[in-house]
């Protein structure tokens, strides 16, 4: 029992503990060498990690989609901003690069990283960190 305490105690002492460092895995390393749109639930995420930006939160920060507009040349337009969004970067007017559908159900895509697709992950990282900043 007392040595229990003391686990407990420097358990909480030293924050949090992750699992996987207690754990082996056979997990190959995260692929961070593209993006994957999900487009049932509007995330893009950084290769195949789980580090993904909610592009759902566009709708509350349109103010901010000027950079992505800009390097796309084209307007993210309403009423449903989130797909819009999905759209312009699947899809780029000038064709410099194609979305790859990834399985069979048509709701992951690959897009390579490059400057256009990283102004979208910068700025959905800036309207992230606005939302949780501002406490909303």
């Amino acid at each position: 029992m007392r040595a229990l305490i003391i686990l407990t105690s420097i358990l909480s002492l030293s924050g949090c503990i992750s699992m996987d460092a207690l754990t082996s895995s056979d997990k190959p390393p995260a692929d961070n060498s593209y993006y994957l749109i999900d487009t049932k639930y509007r995330f893009l995420c950084l290769g195949n990690s789980n580090r993904c930006y909610d592009m759902t939160k566009v709708v509350s920060s349109r103010t901010k989609l000027r950079p992505i507009e800009k390097e796309y040349g084209a307007e993210v337009k309403g009423p449903n901003y989130p797909v819009s969004l999905m759209r312009i970067v699947m899809n780029p007017a000038d064709k410099s690069y194609k979305a790859l559908p990834i399985g069979n159900e048509g709701r992951y895509f690959k897009i390579p990283k490059n400057e256009k697709t990283n102004v979208v992950w910068e700025t959905l990282s800036v309207i992230q960190n606005d939302l949780f900043t501002l406490g909303n």
